[in-house]
């Protein structure tokens, strides 16, 4: 599907809205593969409907915009306030934002894209995004203080590269997969023999005894048959792939596998040689590198 025909998709399901003022993904999903052609030409749902001139809802808009002009926009406040801006300035300002989005955008998407606002100002102060020149020095000062074997470097970027691997494997195997940039809870879109997939990723360093961390929102509205759940486990330098269908996840959760904290599920995958156990049951024979599983 090249790009004129989302747009014309797109403005065909507009114009059968009965009622609504906005396009939703129960609406897009109403054509096959729309969605993943959504993602794969325009990064967003906002980016679509701009270039269909039609109108995006205020969380469509704001989950458009790409990472490096939230750290843009940042800046931009700080220069302007002369601090590093809090919660409260994002939500007083009136004028910045809109050099980045037609619409004003919550500071909890800082949380969204950046695991909070203070890690997205340390980003921001590390990067330099508006004048990478002029902040070269700084950011290689930086990177030789920091410690590139420490569990905080690595899980900062191993979350990302276990998507990138996931997508990567899935291509490998016919799928047409492409990340999911706004937060819905998954990761990953995916088309193979007319069907939809959803997946989300979850990375595992056996050097550290830390669960995989499912957070109960995303988990609840992200259910269903078509949703798959994939852990990365990364042990020396092997990769494995689980591969688990979400009633499988649901059923660990219902039968006290997967320990529930306030707003979490914490899932234990221990290794004994080369297998992989939660608690007593053996998980290598059903889900390990069981791609055909998605299906």
């Amino acid at each position: 599907m090249e790009k004129q025909e989302v747009i014309n998709h797109l403005k065909r399901v507009a114009s059968q809205l009965e009622g609504k003022k906005y396009i939703t993904l129960k609406d897009v999903r109403s054509v096959p593969k729309l969605d993943y052609y959504i993602h794969f030409h325009f990064r967003g749902m906002g980016n679509a409907l701009r270039a269909a001139n039609l109108p995006s809802s205020k969380l469509a808009s704001s989950m458009s915009i790409k990472s490096e002009d939230l750290l843009n926009y940042l800046r931009d406040l700080k220069d302007k306030l002369n601090h590093n801006p809090t919660v409260w300035d994002i939500q007083d300002d009136k004028e910045i934002y809109k050099k980045y989005s037609e619409n004003k955008f919550s500071w909890s998407i800082f949380k969204t894209r950046f695991n909070g606002l203070r890690k997205a100002i340390e980003q921001m102060e590390l990067v330099g995004v508006k004048d990478v020149k002029n902040d070269a020095a700084n950011v290689t000062i930086q990177a030789e203080k920091e410690d590139t074997g420490s569990f905080e470097h690595k899980n900062r970027y191993f979350g990302k590269a276990a998507e990138l691997h996931v997508t990567a494997e899935l291509i490998y195997r016919g799928f047409q997969a492409t990340n999911i940039p706004i937060d819905v809870g998954l990761d990953i879109l995916a088309f193979k023999d007319k069907k939809t997939f959803y997946f989300q990723v979850k990375h595992k360093d056996f050097s550290h005894n830390i669960p995989i961390k499912l957070t109960k929102s995303s988990f609840e509205k992200s259910g269903g048959g078509d949703v798959y759940y994939i852990f990365v486990l990364l042990s020396d330098k092997k990769r494995d792939f689980l591969i688990i269908p979400f009633h499988i996840v649901s059923d660990w959760i219902r039968d006290g596998l997967a320990e529930e904290k306030e707003d979490q599920y914490l899932i234990v995958i221990k290794k004994d040689g080369d297998d992989y156990k939660l608690k007593d049951r053996l998980l290598n024979n059903k889900y390990l590198d069981k791609w055909e599983n998605i299906r």
